[in-house]
């Protein structure tokens, strides 16, 4: 190397050096432990960076430290650090495992099956918002203790922890009401008009007796073999309000006009001035006589008519 370079080299190496041993602070962190450490914030800290300088935040909680504090911090542990500007900060996030509203629910029908509540009861907290945020690793078994239940208004109070029988648990004081189910048919899939029902596109689904209106329909006979006025979807409260009979007879159509008496059987041709479903009464017109009368319908496109009718059958 030229001996006119050295001393560039050598400077150079110098501010490398000093450039790797500044430390370096990261922005944004997640930490597991309670307890934050220098190493946590700041890279290229050494041996130091095991120094503990304050409490992590609470599980599933994040704190964010400005420029001051870091600087305090910087300082006190012999850090060659300084904030670039006065909004530098750091944002510091304990990670957290949390649990979700359908594992509580669930240990909770299961201790209020103690005070005689069915196993096929839904519960409902009051505030839907709450939730139980634990620390990484610890045991996630949830425990109920001080259970209140009113049987008369349904209503219970108690306090959910995590782990359960933990001195150490992270706990949440829950109030929620009680409800009775119910098992209603519903369409496996999409139905129009026009489409009839049969018991292949029936199954079952459990819910809430409040929200069941008196109109639902909660046995199948009352969805089997009928239409629906209107679209239902898969999976939706069948109103008995959204279904009809089928149309056996559409207005205007050529129907066959039947009456039976004793062994005697007399039919023509007429058309229908009304529309309607099996055994619904319709008046029809006789094709050849132009005289209308009254027939209950017997299926599709046929109407029998009594003896009142007979005359214009008979024309």
């Amino acid at each position: 190397m030229n001996r006119a370079l050295l001393p560039l080299a050598f400077a150079f190496s110098l501010v490398a050096s000093s450039a790797y041993a500044g430390a370096l602070l990261r922005p944004n962190v997640v930490v597991d432990g309670e307890v934050l450490k220098l190493g946590d914030l700041f890279d290229n800290v050494g041996a130091k960076a095991e120094v503990a300088i304050a409490r992590s935040p609470a599980p599933g909680r994040r704190a964010t430290l400005d420029a001051d504090w870091l600087q305090r911090v910087a300082m006190m542990n012999g850090l060659d650090w300084r904030p670039q500007n006065a909004f530098e900060q750091a944002v510091v996030e304990r990670a957290g495992v949390t649990l979700t509203h359908d594992q509580i629910e669930a240990e909770l029908l299961s201790a209020l099956a103690g005070q005689g509540v069915a196993g096929d009861c839904q519960i409902e907290l009051a505030n839907r918002a709450a939730q139980i945020v634990v620390p990484v690793g610890v045991d996630l078994r949830i425990g109920v203790r001080d259970l209140f239940y009113d049987s008369r208004y349904k209503r219970f109070t108690a306090t959910v922890e995590v782990p359960a029988n933990s001195p150490s648990a992270t706990r949440l004081r829950v109030t929620g009401r009680v409800f009775q189910t119910i098992d209603i048919p519903v369409l496996n899939r999409q139905a129009t008009r026009g489409d009839v029902i049969t018991q292949r596109d029936l199954t079952w689904m459990k819910m809430r007796e409040d929200v069941v209106r008196r109109d639902v329909a909660i046995d199948p006979t009352q969805i089997v073999g009928m239409t629906p006025r209107q679209t239902i979807r898969s999976g939706q409260m069948v109103s008995t309000a959204d279904l009809q009979k089928p149309v056996a007879v559409a207005r205007g159509a050529l129907v066959t006009m039947v009456l039976k008496y004793g062994s005697m059987s007399l039919s023509t041709q007429g058309h229908a001035v009304e529309q309607g479903s099996v055994g619904d009464l319709i008046r029809v017109t006789n094709s050849h006589s132009n005289l209308t009368v009254e027939g209950r319908i017997e299926g599709p496109n046929v109407v029998s008519v009594s003896l009142n009718g007979a005359t214009a059958l008979a024309n």
